[in-house]
């Protein structure tokens, strides 16, 4: 019998789990809240068939036990002990988390003391963490980097204007984020024998939000930085802003240190700004209503999200390809019009009737006078997360 591992990427906005035999998979959960924002859907894919389901957020809160139940009356495992070894995906600052490995002890101790770095990340993959071991007991767990793509960025690119001394000595610079669903990406690209672009812009848009310049298969500069807030506005994250206006606000609302943290990662982004949703689909929604705030929001989140993709066409002298990915890039044609909208000096054309139809599917949408390429293209954080892990534990 094939071995079989658990593959688990906690989103900042979604918890997925799959079941792998090496690179095949064998069920894929993803678990979402619904469009309304006021419950949630697991969907179970199991080969071409796709079951959605309606959950409660207990069972949400509780996805763990809820994935491995679910699996186990789909007949994809008889029970825990089929399970052999875990992979989880490890958003994390710091030169120890820059590689895929095996989850101990020490490994344990490193992500304790930046828990709260990443606070839509860290903290409820560390608890995840904790859950596997006390539901899985002895089975070994690898830590798969979201950062080790980015390795490659030149200094000019990684390093910050500080002094030198604190760079080197508390290891600052930019990390960068979505690795594991760029790597996927690429693979995707070599597997079906297609040329990947010498200079390629990669759009991940989800929750989180980034953009990467790629030269040549190699990171050359990314939007996210030190922590997954750095870059283009997000669902509630503030993204790029004045380290002064920071200061300021930290007077003024008095928030230090965590609470400071949270502010920016929880309460601004598209959800600060609408002041009524995180969610880029029931903005689109009020605006259509005429909703002011929420068409001030998605106004913000593309511009800057333009901003990146013209800062990275000069970063890379030109470029051949644009790749929308994630579950905005995917499946919001609205969005990525509107993006491409303000790309037109650029030389990017898209065909709108082929935009229009391209949702969750990858699809080429450029029309063909377009001098870039512009593709829709599905991630698979979850496969990039399994290979890695079988690499690390040889299975």
């Amino acid at each position: 019998m094939e071995k079989k591992y658990l593959i688990v990427n906690r989103g900042s906005a979604s918890e997925k789990y799959a079941i792998y035999t090496k690179e095949k998979c064998l069920a894929f959960l993803h678990m979402e809240k619904l469009e309304s924002g006021y419950e949630y859907v697991a969907t179970l894919y199991i080969g071409d068939k796709k079951n959605a389901i309606n959950i409660t957020g207990k069972e949400f809160k509780d996805s763990l036990n809820y994935g491995i139940s679910l699996f186990k009356t789909s007949g994809i495992i008889s029970g825990k002990e089929d399970i052999e070894a875990i992979g989880i995906r490890i958003v994390a600052p710091g030169e120890y988390f820059q590689d895929d490995k095996i989850i101990d002890k020490v490994y344990e101790k490193e992500i304790r003391n930046v828990l709260h770095d990443a606070p839509l990340h860290i903290l409820p993959t560390y608890e995840e963490i904790l859950r596997l071991r006390k539901f899985f007991k002895n089975i070994p767990i690898v830590g798969v980097s979201d950062s080790d793509f980015h390795d490659t960025l030149p200094d000019k690119a990684s390093f910050y204007g500080l002094p030198l001394e604190d760079t080197q000595k508390y290891h600052i610079k930019r990390y960068g984020y979505h690795g594991t669903s760029i790597e996927s990406i690429l693979n995707k690209l070599k597997s079906e024998n297609k040329i990947i672009p010498s200079k390629l812009i990669v759009c991940h848009i989800g929750s989180g939000v980034s953009v990467t310049a790629i030269r040549d298969g190699r990171s050359i500069d990314t939007s996210m930085g030190f922590t997954p807030l750095e870059g283009t506005m997000m669902a509630t994250r503030a993204g790029d802003i004045d380290p002064g206006t920071v200061a300021f606000i930290s007077e003024k609302l008095g928030l230090k240190g965590r609470k400071l943290k949270d502010y920016l990662n929880k309460k601004c982004g598209l959800l600060g700004v609408s002041e009524k949703s995180s969610d880029v689909r029931d903005l689109i929604k009020a605006e259509e209503e005429g909703d002011a705030k929420s068409k001030l929001a998605l106004d913000l989140y593309t511009y800057k999200l333009q901003k990146y993709i013209g800062a990275y066409y000069v970063a890379l002298g030109g470029l051949d390809a644009i790749i929308f990915t994630a579950t905005v890039g995917e499946r919001s044609f609205i969005m990525r019009e509107k993006i491409c909208r303000g790309l037109k000096v650029l030389g990017v054309s898209i065909d709108i009737e082929k935009n229009n139809e391209s949702e969750g599917v990858d699809a080429d949408i450029t029309t063909l006078g377009s001098r870039i390429k512009v593709w829709v293209l599905k991630t698979d954080e979850m496969g990039q997360i399994a290979r890695d892990t079988v690499r690390v534990l040889r299975l």
